[in-house]
């Protein structure tokens, strides 16, 4: 999560287990895995892993610290927002309750909902990456899946995250942690204003991962177009017939308005979570009621013109991670007194 973290982290060899090598200049922290485990790197992570026994899955590591034995442990778990956030909690909560995240790699992290089940399944997320060995008792585990899962628009596809995130919760609800909350997705507004649309020409058609749809050039998560994107930035989400007539492959598809994806996945989990009494931080209406309902700049965004040609990506300034920081930590210190 925190590279700082590197230098704090003992690891005493543990019977049963044995550590992997790491590299600092890679940002390669320490971790253990059983002697019937194999020592990886998770390549989407960059992180030591494990290959547990009986599967193939190099998995990510779970939280970096042990548990504290004088203070309640609480788990983050969650995308590169989550990331952004959990330090300023940590500190906010530092005599009240240890905070940590998981996986603690940083990056986009927890990754989407199919990614975030395999690793619950598979993996040891809920154990620590020095003792992956040892079960966790937590007290709060708040986790969140959505901004990995913006495709996910289709009926079929919103029935196949909801699935998904039906399970994670039930292994969460499971795992024995007294109290579990769910954090809506926050806004992404480059698929939620006029003008902008998901997934445009110009730009290859598939990356290196194989997906399916179009993608911007360079790399860069590019969304929103004419007359809100900047001019230079990477960003698309002009309509097909201008997209095509101006990128450089004619038989793309270019795109169409927003699919308002943050929405549905935020209704299709708060469905969920009511259903098996799961409480709710809406974070997505805390960040909405300092940018307004329709926006496409906002001090508490962190600019990411760049990538979606407007300023309000994924991503949170200086001013906004406090703000999100301060609603978890709130509402771990009510969890925390029930």
């Amino acid at each position: 999560m925190v590279l700082s973290l590197l230098g704090v982290l003992a690891l005493a060899q543990a019977p049963g287990l044995h550590n992997c090598p790491t590299n600092a200049s890679a940002g390669i922290g320490k971790a253990a895995c059983p002697n019937d485990a194999t020592c990886c790197v998770e390549q989407y992570f960059g992180a030591n892993g494990c290959v547990f026994a009986n599967t193939t899955t190099c998995c990510s590591p779970g939280p970096a610290l042990v548990p504290s034995t004088t203070l309640p442990n609480c788990l983050i778990i969650g995308d590169s927002v989550s990331d952004q956030y959990t330090p300023t909690v940590a500190k906010l909560l530092n005599t009240t309750c240890q905070v940590q995240h998981a996986p603690w790699v940083g990056g986009g992290s927890a990754n989407d909902a199919s990614n975030g089940l395999r690793n619950l399944e598979q993996c040891r997320w809920l154990r620590t990456a020095t003792r992956p060995d040892l079960d966790v008792k937590w007290d709060i585990i708040q986790f969140n899946f959505g901004l990995h899962d913006l495709t996910y628009t289709t009926p079929e596809l919103l029935a196949l995250y909801t699935s998904q995130l039906t399970n994670i919760t039930k292994i969460l609800l499971a795992s024995g942690a007294k109290h579990v909350q769910y954090a809506l997705t926050t806004p992404f507004q480059a698929d939620a204003i006029e003008d902008c649309g998901p997934f445009c020409s110009p730009g290859p058609t598939a990356d290196a991962r194989g997906l399916g749809w179009p993608q911007p050039i360079n790399g860069g998560n590019g969304r929103c177009g004419p007359p809100r994107c900047a001019p230079g930035s990477l960003g698309c989400g002009v309509p097909n017939a201008t997209a095509k007539a101006l990128g450089p492959d004619p038989t793309a598809p270019g795109c169409g308005p927003p699919s308002n994806a943050v929405t549905k996945l935020n209704q299709a989990a708060h469905g969920i979570m009511t259903s098996l009494n799961v409480p709710m931080l809406d974070l997505n209406t805390l960040v909405h009621s300092h940018c307004g309902a329709d926006y496409a700049e906002c001090a508490l965004c962190d600019n990411e013109t760049r990538f979606m040609g407007i300023q309000c990506g994924f991503h949170y300034s200086p001013v906004g991670i406090p703000i999100l920081a301060q609603a978890v930590a709130d509402s771990f210190t009510k969890l925390l007194k029930e």
